[in-house]
């Protein structure tokens, strides 16, 4: 899970570099309100912690897992590609929907 905010001058993302899983957590770290500057056009930004949006980091993850779990199993052949892709995306999946819930937490917990 990636958390941003967006610059109040040019509207760029400004990404946080914090694992905070809430935004009780992040204000714990970084105050209920913190200043960050822009990385696109340097300036100065006061940020409420409401105002801090969580997004999902894994894109397409469950592909890529089958896709790896594919190529493993190519060592023990056809039925082991089919079971690979299977096991790999089924992980993927899992791990891409825990993601999901956490970025809707973080979103629809406001302090």
């Amino acid at each position: 899970m990636k958390i941003f905010c967006s610059c109040n001058i040019c509207n760029s993302r400004i990404y946080l570099a914090s694992t905070a899983q809430s935004r009780h957590h992040l204000a714990s770290n970084f105050g209920m309100i913190f200043t960050i500057s822009c990385t696109n056009c340097h300036s100065k930004n006061q940020i409420h912690v409401n105002l801090v949006t969580a997004e999902s980091s894994y894109g397409k993850t469950s592909y890529v897992t089958a896709a790896g779990g594919g190529l493993m199993g190519i060592v023990a052949g056809p039925l082991g590609i089919l079971i690979g892709v299977v096991i790999g995306g089924a992980a993927g999946g899992f791990a891409v929907s825990k993601e999901k819930e956490a970025v809707r937490r973080f979103n629809n917990n406001y302090l």
